[in-house]
């Protein structure tokens, strides 16, 4: 997967990952499933983590020209990305969040 396709497919993840998690745990907070606390949203935080961990562990970057792993090298304020063999660059004109 390249890099661009990379950074837009875990950015999606993880919207629509952290976004249900905590739609889904105040819908049990209304139901009375679980008490209305401050817990609640970093529960749901933590559990739409669990995603966005897997998609990283088993998608990686890798270079069109090498098929080599990708790194970011630079991650502000775009994201940039390197190649581990052969140093090729990829700038994905993503805009990081900081």
């Amino acid at each position: 997967m390249n890099p661009i396709e990379y950074t837009k497919k875990l950015r999606r993840l993880a919207v629509v990952s952290w976004v249900g998690s905590l739609v889904v745990f105040l819908g049990l907070a209304w139901f009375g499933f679980f008490p209305f606390n401050e817990i609640l949203p970093l529960l749901a935080l933590l559990v739409g983590t669990i995603p966005i961990a897997a998609f990283m562990l088993l998608n990686k970057a890798t270079c069109e020209s090498c098929g080599g792993q990708m790194k970011i090298s630079s991650g502000y304020p775009r994201i940039v990305y390197r190649c581990k063999k052969c140093k090729s660059e990829i700038d994905t004109g993503i805009y990081s969040d900081f």
